[in-house]
């Protein structure tokens, strides 16, 4: 089984609150900019409703319209967005770029170049940027829980733990922290502690299906095939996409030697016309 760890919950501001900004920025900008004011306010739609070309050629007006207005910062990140949306990655990074050199202390800007640059596989790139934001605000959430993200990825779990804990000593209700810092205690081989947070977790939101997915794993790592079980079937019950869950039972079962239930699953899993290759291998299995 191989459960992930997620990096962009809501560890980067959403689009969605840079746009409401926009809007409530508006009502600085004097009567003569009215024109600047409709551009961005037609951008903001076409970007919302993923007419990506038009936004960027309002956002760029806008730009020319009033290069000084206090919301630049905010349309750069948008314009972003629509490059994002219309594949061009390449633009994305440059106009990143181009943005920090008139804004050189947009937290804002180089959080979001971070996870850009994360998504594109450049984790040095993305760990500068963090390392850029936190050099300006130490107790930056976004900076710290992605830079501690990308220190796990880099197998530097000393200093991602360091990270983590900074995030729960400012706030230690964060479940997302605390869920971060299980699966980190999971590749470092602390399993009780790493069990301890994620029990803590269900108890407090039981609904979570990846707390139960997490445990699994840990349980099955530990060949403790019984208790991954008792977990997987947990979270299978608050899944909506059970497929690849269901077929991760059915390897369980196998090694446990209960191979006609692991043959139910498989049939099942065949009838609703999901396919793996890893179907077959079971499947063998269970003769």
């Amino acid at each position: 089984m191989n459960y992930k760890s997620e990096y962009n919950g809501n560890f980067i501001r959403n689009f969605k609150f840079l746009i409401l900004a926009m809007f409530m920025l508006f009502i600085t900008v004097s009567a003569r900019s009215q024109s600047y004011s409709e551009l961005v306010t037609a951008g903001t739609q076409q970007l919302e409703d993923g007419n990506y070309d038009a936004a960027i050629a309002n956002y760029a007006k806008a730009l020319a319209a009033d290069s000084l207005s206090s919301i630049n910062e905010m349309i750069y990140a948008n314009m972003a967005q629509a490059y994002m949306g219309k594949g061009e990655k390449k633009r994305v990074e440059e106009l990143y770029g181009k943005a920090l050199e008139k804004y050189p202390r947009s937290k804002m800007l180089y959080a979001l170049r971070a996870k850009f640059y994360l998504e594109q596989g450049k984790n040095e790139k993305a760990l500068d940027d963090c390392n850029k934001v936190l050099s300006m605000d130490a107790g930056n959430e976004d900076a710290l829980y992605l830079r501690a993200y990308i220190l796990t990825e880099k197998k530097k779990y000393d200093l991602a733990r360091e990270d983590y804990y900074a995030l729960l000593a400012a706030n230690p209700d964060n479940r997302k922290v605390q869920f971060a810092l299980a699966l980190l205690y999971a590749k470092e081989h602390k399993d009780n502690q790493a069990l301890l947070l994620l029990d803590n977790l269900i108890e407090k939101t039981p609904d979570v299906p990846e707390y139960y997915l997490a445990c699994s794993n840990i349980e099955q790592d530990n060949a403790r095939y019984e208790l991954a079980l008792v977990y997987l079937d947990e979270g299978l019950k608050k899944c909506k996409e059970r497929n690849a869950l269901n077929l991760d039972k059915a390897e369980i079962l196998v090694i446990m030697k209960r191979y006609d239930e692991a043959k139910r699953v498989l049939d099942a899993l065949s009838v609703s016309g999901y396919y793996s290759p890893r179907m077959k291998q079971l499947y063998k299995k269970c003769k």
